[in-house]
This record gives C-alpha cells, sequence and structure tokens, in this order.
C-alpha cells in the first residue's frame, strides 16, 4: 500500500489487544500536528470467506482504508464527505484528498466486526476501543482527535476514569441538525494532552456545509503534501530521467 509509514509497526506488534493496526500516513511524522482520526467500526459485507480472510489479519483495516480513500473516484461516504469538511468545497482535489490521508492517522473505535450496518456497537465495546486509543495516543505520539460520532463520549470518561486520567469533555450548545459536536481534551498515560472533537458519523446524513466550521474551528489541519513514490528502479514518479536531485 502507498502512502503508508510502517515505521510504528513494531510498536503495534507487541500490543495484543490491537487486533487490526492503523493507517499511518506516509508523512504522519512530519506534520507540525499529529492528528488520528478515529473512525467507529466495520461491518460484515460479505457473508463468505473474503471478509474473514481479511480481516484474520493485522492489515485489514489499512487494507479497506486503502482502498475507499485512495482510489479518489471511490464514493465512499465517510471519506469524501470529511474531506468535503476539512477543505470546505464539494470537490476536493485527488492531490488535496491523497495529501489529507498522507498526513494523519486512521484507526476505528471499535475492534469487533458488526454483523450488518444497522446493528451498534455496545458500551462494552466502545469502552475498551477507547482503552487501546488511549494507548495509541502515545504510542503515535497524537495531539488531536477527530472522533466520528457522538455517542461514545461517556465510554471515553469511563475508560479515562479506569485509568485515572483527566478527561475534560463538553457539549456544544449548539445543534448542527439533530445533533450537537462534543470538544475536550484527555490527558494520557505519558501526560500527553490530547485536544478532541466529535462530530456526527459522515456516512450517515451528513451536512458537510453545516459541519465544515465546527471541524474548521475545532482542530489544526496542518497537512504536508506526500513526497513522490519512487519507482521500482528508484527513479522518483513523474521525475524525468537524469534530472535526479543533487546532480548538475
Amino acid at each position: 500500500m502507498n502512502y503508508l509509514d510502517l515505521s510504528f509497526d513494531p510498536l503495534f506488534q507487541v500490543r495484543e489487544h490491537l487486533k487490526w493496526w492503523p493507517w499511518v500516513g506516509s508523512e504522519f511524522a512530519r506534520t507540525t500536528v499529529e492528528t488520528l482520526i478515529l473512525g467507529e467500526s466495520v461491518y460484515r459485507w460479505s457473508k463468505g470467506e473474503a471478509f474473514d480472510k481479511r480481516y484474520a489479519l493485522t492489515s485489514a483495516l489499512r487494507e479497506t482504508h486503502s482502498n475507499l480513500a485512495l482510489d479518489f473516484d471511490r464514493n465512499s461516504r465517510y471519506v469524501r464527505n470529511i474531506e468535503r469538511a476539512i477543505f470546505q468545497r464539494r470537490n476536493p482535489s485527488d492531490t488535496q484528498k491523497q495529501t489529507l490521508w498522507s498526513s494523519v492517522a486512521y484507526h476505528n473505535l471499535v475492534l469487533d466486526a458488526m454483523q450488518t450496518v444497522k446493528h451498534r456497537p455496545s458500551q462494552d465495546q466502545y469502552q475498551k476501543g477507547w482503552g487501546a486509543a488511549l494507548d495509541l495516543f502515545d504510542v503515535l505520539g497524537v495531539e488531536q482527535c477527530l472522533v466520528f460520532g457522538v455517542e461514545s463520549v461517556s465510554s471515553l470518561r469511563l475508560a479515562s476514569s479506569a485509568r485515572e486520567l483527566e478527561c475534560l469533555i463538553r457539549r456544544h450548545p449548539a445543534k448542527v441538525g439533530r445533533f450537537r459536536p462534543s470538544t475536550g481534551t484527555v490527558r494520557t498515560k505519558s501526560g500527553r494532552q490530547v485536544r478532541l472533537l466529535f462530530v456526527r458519523h459522515p456516512s450517515s446524513f451528513f451536512s458537510w456545509r453545516n459541519w465544515a466550521p465546527v471541524v474548521q474551528e475545532g482542530l489544526q489541519w496542518k497537512l504536508v503534501e506526500p513526497q513522490p513514490l519512487p519507482e521500482p528502479d528508484g527513479q522518483l514518479a513523474n521525475e524525468p530521467a537524469g534530472s535526479a536531485q543533487g546532480t548538475a
């Protein structure tokens, strides 16, 4: 998979609770504000063996996210709508999309597959997921987190309290549609303070125009354009032969 940073994998490997490893963009470590986008869950999109084979692997979430986010013509609502809100335009360019997913980490809060798209995670699943996410904040050095869905705030409070971590989350006074965003901070085991923004899940009747100001004001979006990928022979993509950097 392109635009992926594998340098954190040894740290993921020793964490047995991390059933699926996060997507970490190739430029994540170069950003001035390390950002994690936290989705909710996956559902069984196939009753056959294809789903079971993919999700038996730690790379499953990465593969799914790469297929949906980096196939720029694919109309996956959770990626296309949040891109619109971040860039404040109906049709972000392919370069903007690529820059976003190269600059952030992406993970799912719930590390169990839902049986169908209509099934919802339990509070216990949310709480276990937050336990893993709090650890992940330290592993990745996360400074801010955009959370898809507003339902897991109470589970974050419980997970933080169980670990004696400071957690301050408040709901916005004004609704966006039928939902109120929440913002706040949580302090991790290492003492790192992470800013959090909870928004309506972007795959469900998400008005990107209405949510864009919340997303823009709630977090800092310091994105880094991805470096050109090397060709198999070592030459950079789109680089004319004989024009390698550092040569006269």
